[in-house]
């Protein structure tokens, strides 16, 4: 789910254009108006110079093709974009249900697509005859194909629609459509606790009492340990969730249970993960509303308040110590409590978990909303601008810009997140700064398996005559990295010396302050010490990182385009390494948990980069949560229901109190948005830190 914006907002675009601007026909010289509405500050906007909007982008791309190939493009030279903003999915549906909208793409979010489908309210976005393939071929060549396959497989029943049930002759059912038909993938992301062990009312606490606590399942927002800091979203379907994940917890432990002792492979466990978080394990969905609304109605004495959109700040502003929380929003928050040029002296360290027992997997997507009156040429446009937006560099500059997490794979997605993330590059020539012993700066460099059988000879022959001295090295343990300092200080002249970047395998195991890195080869692969060979340094001083397996997004999305070459190799390059992936004591130690009589490292709760990539293993146990459809007036019932009863005093009572300390530091943060985006672009240095 991404998040709620505030306003329905006109883009500067659309209030450049005069009202009479519309798509025409398929002549050159007459306007192809293309018409999209989107969540705000969801798509890049150069502020500094907005020709480079990605809208404006679109347009020189579009009219690059035409003059490059006008008999095939000629017809849509004359390109416009009108681009608009909303605030909610709901706004969007109502729009759409009053038949006045006008638009060739909306973005919502996965459960909205499959109401819109379901109710007719969209359209396939390909015609008769036409391929994904040959229509959407960036999108089919770069969209992670792990999420793709989640995402298509979305079902929606047709309502206007009745065919023979074929599991009960004579009775009559619905037909389903895939998403498949009707939607691409945009942005994605899970719904987790955002936390802040480091929160005043937590001073008795011990931060590993509170990541303990915050592991396993979505009942820590029942804790009272935590009771009035804890604000949740004002939004049915999350809340639903986070209800729903707690009254049926029992059957969570179970299913978790079947997984861990085998009885159920990954794909029983997945489908009947679904059919609990979905409700479809009861008889009757009036029972699953019901418990869910026992549920909600005990968390309300124990939570500060509902939010919209404040929560990310609040969290910030020390307002509260917990959130539910979307993934996209949790980064948002994150970047600002540790920047102290946003909040001064009040940086913290927020952490984001998701539960143990599993969450909400969540997919924003581009549709095509129903209108009789589109042109063959605006649908055209259309489907370019969804390839455009899945060209791997366009998708980067988009999440570059949002701090969400792109559907999108590709090299210069992975590029970004190595350069956000990562404590290597893909490349053994360029620099990472490390923050290392003695305060002292280091050049990082990694070495990979094709040059050291190229120089296989020079590895067994000329390593610093000081390794000898601390084992027998071997060929295979240079599949390492090597610190080397910007600088050193000359013991003759006393005088601080640079150290040159090396230009090749040679030089940098030339160089006399090159320090080779060693990886014991019993270190889990999730976790693990590099050691510094240092002659200067006790052995037991080490770098942690966590070792990050992203293969299943990016494999299947790294061939540069041409056959012959690949400019990335799957299952090698997909490999991240970052100091902070996991959540770790301040002895750099990764936390342990205890389930059942099993001890296990913590995989559940972790930093910015764990929060926009998790692992495989944390989507494997999130699920997809289905348009409600025939039930959504049972559970709106039951919201309104939830909301119209007052919260509790005590929660007033710290809102009055906390919130006059902190309306200065939220107005400071929320005005300067400029230092905001400079965030992201420290990313790895904080990560490293």
């Amino acid at each position: 789910m991404k998040k709620i914006n505030k306003i329905l907002l006109l883009s500067p675009i659309f209030l450049a254009m005069s009202s009479g601007l519309t798509s025409c026909g398929a002549s050159s010289s007459e306007r192809v108006t293309l018409k999209i509405i989107n969540s705000e500050d969801y798509i890049f906007i150069d502020e500094e110079d907005r020709s480079n909007d990605m809208t404006e982008q679109f347009k020189r791309y579009v009219k690059e093709l035409a003059k490059e190939n006008p008999e095939e493009y000629g017809r849509l030279a004359n390109v416009e974009v009108v681009y608009d903003t909303s605030d909610t999915n709901e706004t969007l549906y109502s729009e759409l249900q009053t038949g006045k909208s006008d638009y060739d793409l909306i973005n919502v979010s996965d459960y909205m697509a499959q109401k819109m489908v379901s109710e007719g309210l969209v359209v396939p976005l390909l015609a008769e005859g036409e391929t994904r393939e040959d229509k959407l071929a960036n999108y089919m060549d770069y969209a992670s194909p792990t999420l793709r396959g989640r995402l298509d497989n979305i079902t929606a029943p047709i309502y206007s629609k009745l065919v023979d049930d074929p599991e009960h002759p004579g009775e009559k059912i619905h037909p389903y459509a895939k998403l498949e038909d009707y939607a691409v993938g945009y942005m994605w992301g899970t719904l987790g606790i955002l936390f802040n062990p480091g929160y005043d009312a937590y001073s008795n606490l011990e931060v590993a009492d509170v990541i303990e606590d915050m592991h396993y399942s979505f009942s820590a927002l029942w804790d009272s340990t935590y009771k009035g800091s804890i604000s949740i979203k004002n939004s049915m379907r999350d809340t639903f969730a986070a209800g729903l994940m707690n009254a049926y917890e029992e059957d969570f432990i179970s299913l978790k249970a079947k997984l861990d002792d085998g009885t159920y492979d990954v794909e029983t466990y997945m489908a009947e993960y679904a059919k609990v978080f979905n409700g479809e394990n009861e008889n009757s969905f009036d029972n699953v509303v019901n418990n869910v609304k026992a549920s909600l109605e005990s968390l309300k004495n124990n939570i500060f308040g509902l939010e919209v959109d404040s929560g990310k700040q609040d969290i910030v502003t020390g307002k509260i110590g917990v959130n539910l929380a979307w993934s996209g929003d949790a980064v948002y928050s994150m970047d600002q409590a540790e920047d102290g040029n946003l909040v001064g002296e009040s940086q913290s360290t927020l952490y984001y978990c998701v539960p143990e027992l599993g969450s909400n997997l969540w997919f924003d997507t581009w549709v095509m909303p129903k209108n009789d009156n589109r042109s063959e040429e605006r649908r055209e446009l259309a489907l370019m601008f969804l390839d455009f937006m899945s060209d791997p560099a366009n998708a980067s500059q988009n999440m570059d810009y949002t701090g969400y997490t792109s559907f999108i794979g590709g090299g210069d997605i992975l590029e970004l997140v190595r350069d956000w993330y990562d404590i290597r590059t893909d490349e053994i020539y360029e620099e990472v700064e490390v923050k290392q012993y003695n305060y002292e700066y280091y050049q990082v460099y990694a070495v990979h398996d094709d040059e050291v059988e190229e120089n296989k000879d020079f590895f067994a022959l000329d390593y610093p005559d000081f390794m000898k001295d601390t084992h027998d090295a071997t060929k295979d343990e240079y599949l390492l990295y090597y610190f080397v300092p910007y600088s050193y200080v000359d013991e003759a002249t006393g005088e601080e010396v640079a150290v040159d970047e090396p230009e090749s395998v040679e030089d940098l195991l030339d160089e006399e302050h090159s320090y080779p890195v060693l990886v014991d080869d019993e270190t889990q692969k999730k976790y693990g010490d590099l050691t510094i060979v240092d002659r200067e340094l006790e052995p037991e001083e080490v770098l942690e990182y966590d070792i990050v397996d992203l293969s299943y997004f990016f494999n299947g999305t790294l061939d540069d385009g041409d056959p012959t070459t690949e400019d990335y190799e799957e299952d090698v390059d997909t490999i991240f390494y970052s100091a902070k992936y996991y959540a770790r004591n301040e002895d750099g130690e990764p936390y342990t948990f205890t389930d059942g009589e099993n001890e296990h490292l913590n995989n559940s709760v972790g930093r910015q980069f764990f929060t926009q990539y998790p692992d495989e293993d944390t989507i494997t146990r999130c699920a997809v949560m289905k348009d409600f459809g025939e039930n959504n007036k049972l559970v709106m019932k039951m919201w309104e229901e939830f909301k119209s009863d007052p919260l509790p005093t005590s929660s007033l009572v710290i809102f009055i109190v906390i919130i006059a300390s902190g309306i200065a530091l939220g107005a400071f943060i929320i005005t300067n948005r400029v230092l905001v985006k400079r965030i992201r672009k420290k990313r790895k240095g904080k990560e490293q830190k």
